[in-house]
């Protein structure tokens, strides 16, 4: 795991468990944590209108021959590809940055030993991310206070993880060239635009079971805050509908009620949600809903664009550059950066104090 993906895995999950570690406002990581698959609860169906005259009857399979998304799921999976196909791009250009701004709240897990029940609690986590062309960047996320699904839930999670914080924090996290990844890979102009051949590289890059559940996992995953381009993002939507048991929700809402097209995949007794625009193809918005409370979590996506700055420049010089995603981290006002190794430097993740 390189030094970005751990940096990742401290924001997106450890932000959650708000257990602050240092002045900066980097926060410690909880003993496990759900993996961020899709988000929160179902909503009604509603057909009418979005679909229209999309709703045809299309023949898709799975890369094994077996049946794949329902009729209905398929026929508004390709009307979106074929939207996502002519839209606009999010490949930035030199000097430019894909901005993401989203908004989501994840379950932060923290096992209580054995035999004992985890504690579960959540941080309402807003995000922003400017990833340039060259692997340069900033991650600022802002997290909420803690809260918790019940009363009983916070006194248990008192018990299991007495030091676990309720106050709110900002992270800054600068990245220098080639440090920052665009998405599960760097090279996203070197995948298949096959559906089915994408489906298998999607499962080679981004890992985990060879499952249904996986490779629905893995479109978001190459959707959101990434750049992929128009021909590919199409390509994802048709991989979608080759995955088994994807079907239509039609008209549903997001966690903030804007309305948009949802297509889902339940397993094991949980319903992931993926929230499209009927009007641009963008992923708006994930959900997923279960009997537990570490099933239930969502995401929603403000902003995705192009732009040409990035408002909150970096307190020290970005340099030298990431090879490899070799990076080497430390502590500075207001954050922290990677950049590259220094010279016989092995790799690793391992935060420094900032300079006097």
């Amino acid at each position: 795991m390189n030094a970005l993906k751990q940096i990742e895995r401290q924001l997106s999950e450890s932000v959650a468990a708000r257990a602050h570690d240092d002045a900066t406002g980097l926060l410690g990581a909880p003993a496990t944590t759900q993996r961020p698959l899709l988000r929160r609860r179902p909503v009604q169906f509603a057909l009418a209108g979005v679909l229209g005259a999309a709703l045809l009857v299309v023949g898709l399979t799975n890369l094994g021959g077996a049946p794949g998304a329902t009729p209905a799921a398929a026929a508004a999976l390709e009307r979106l590809a074929r939207i996502a196909g002519s839209g606009p791009s999010l490949v930035p250009g030199p000097g430019e940055y894909l901005y993401v701004r989203s908004v989501s709240d994840y379950p932060a897990v923290i096992e209580g030993g054995r035999g004992q029940t985890p504690c579960v609690s959540y941080a309402v986590d807003h995000r922003q991310v400017w990833i340039a062309a060259d692997g340069s960047g900033l991650l600022r996320e802002s997290t909420g206070p803690t809260t918790f699904p019940s009363a009983a839930d916070q006194e248990h999670c008192q018990a299991v993880a007495p030091k676990l914080a309720s106050a709110s924090g900002t992270s800054n996290l600068w990245f220098a060239a080639g440090c920052f990844e665009l998405g599960p890979t760097n090279d996203m102009g070197s995948l298949s635009t096959d559906p089915g051949t994408l489906l298998e590289q999607m499962r080679r890059l981004d890992g985990g079971p060879d499952t249904p559940g996986e490779d629905f996992v893995h479109v978001g995953d190459f959707l959101r805050e990434t750049d992929a381009s128009p021909e590919l993002r199409a390509a994802l939507y048709r991989a979608a509908a080759l995955i088994p048991g994807v079907q239509l929700l039609g008209t549903v809402q997001d966690h903030f009620g804007r309305h948009g097209l949802g297509v889902a995949l339940t397993t094991d007794g949980v319903r992931h949600e993926l929230i499209f625009n009927g009007q641009t193809a963008a992923l708006m918005g994930e959900q997923s809903t279960g009997s537990t409370p570490e099933s239930n979590s969502w995401a929603v996506y403000l902003n995705s664009s192009v732009v040409d700055n990035q408002p909150y420049p970096s307190p020290v010089r970005l340099n030298p550059p990431c090879n490899a995603g070799a990076g080497h981290v430390q502590n500075v006002p207001g954050g922290s950066v990677e950049t590259g190794l220094p010279a016989g430097q092995a790799d690793g993740f391992a935060p420094q104090p900032a300079n006097p």
